[in-house]
């Protein structure tokens, strides 16, 4: 997620903190092979607070016996879409104000290849069972936004609880064995889409939104991008990687397989 604008919150008070938040997981019948490589920031139990999605946080699958360095045949999940130029939009991207990392890949409109506006088909990267699907999501509020910057600001990194709201509405797909892509900031979901429904690969999932992002409710319109994760058991591709190595193992994973479109 690129860095938001702030002055509006800087009239509340608020510190420019939670402004740089990104989002921004049955098997299927899919073959995918990967390779998993480093472990999951720590985290700090807390207490809970709402979420924009109101709904209870639903933990990755257990650790993953697939080779993440052997993973090709995943759909874009914009079609037409490429790999964004920019490392900061990559995963394993550093995130020095909570401590973190970016765990997914953002494709924003002017480095994506294709047009990315509010309600661009987003679809299934591999052929899957859905795990979540946000139907019923609440939109983030300015008071929440305040709420989570304190968080962030107060424990030096955002626990999951809290990235799960900046990653606003979303669509899980469980690809089997672990393996997971995630579907974040999305402005609708097909009505098709519902926890336990079998999806093939390219099967539309929703449309590209800003939701659970600060600036859908302080600059409307101006984080409008698909944040799209891989997740391998407890972890995410690429994780502890360098941007080279990052960018190959994302290049392969959506390079033709024997899996593609499975």
């Amino acid at each position: 997620m690129r860095a938001p604008r702030r002055d509006f919150l800087r009239l509340l008070g608020v510190t420019p903190l939670a402004l740089l938040l990104n989002g921004c997981l049955g098997g299927g019948d899919s073959d995918i092979t990967v390779l998993a490589d480093g472990s999951p920031v720590a985290s700090t139990p807390t207490a809970a607070i709402p979420t924009a999605t109101a709904m209870p946080f639903t933990p990755t699958p257990p650790p993953s016996t697939i080779d993440p360095n052997a993973l090709v045949g995943l759909t874009m999940p914009v079609e037409g879409a490429c790999l964004p130029s920019s490392d900061r939009l990559m995963p394993n991207a550093p995130r020095a104000y909570r401590n973190g990392f970016h765990e997914g890949v953002d494709f924003y409109f002017g480095d994506s290849c294709v047009v990315i506006d509010r309600g661009t088909p987003v679809i299934a990267a591999a052929a899957g069972v859905v795990k979540r699907a946000d139907h019923d999501y609440v939109e983030l509020t300015v008071e929440q936004v305040v709420e989570l910057d304190a968080r962030t600001a107060a424990q030096g990194f955002s626990d999951p609880g809290t990235l799960d709201t900046y990653r606003g509405r979303q669509v899980w797909i469980d690809h089997g064995n672990g393996l997971v892509t995630r579907y974040c900031h999305l402005d609708s979901i097909d009505e098709g889409i519902a926890v336990g429904i079998q999806v093939t690969a390219g099967q539309l999932v929703g449309g590209i939104g800003e939701s659970g992002t600060p600036e859908s409710v302080t600059s409307p319109n101006t984080e409008l991008h698909l944040h799209f994760e891989v997740r391998i058991g407890e972890s995410f591709l690429g994780d502890g990687l360098d941007p080279a190595t990052v960018r190959a193992l994302y290049e392969q994973a959506f390079s033709p397989g024997p899996s593609a479109g499975a």
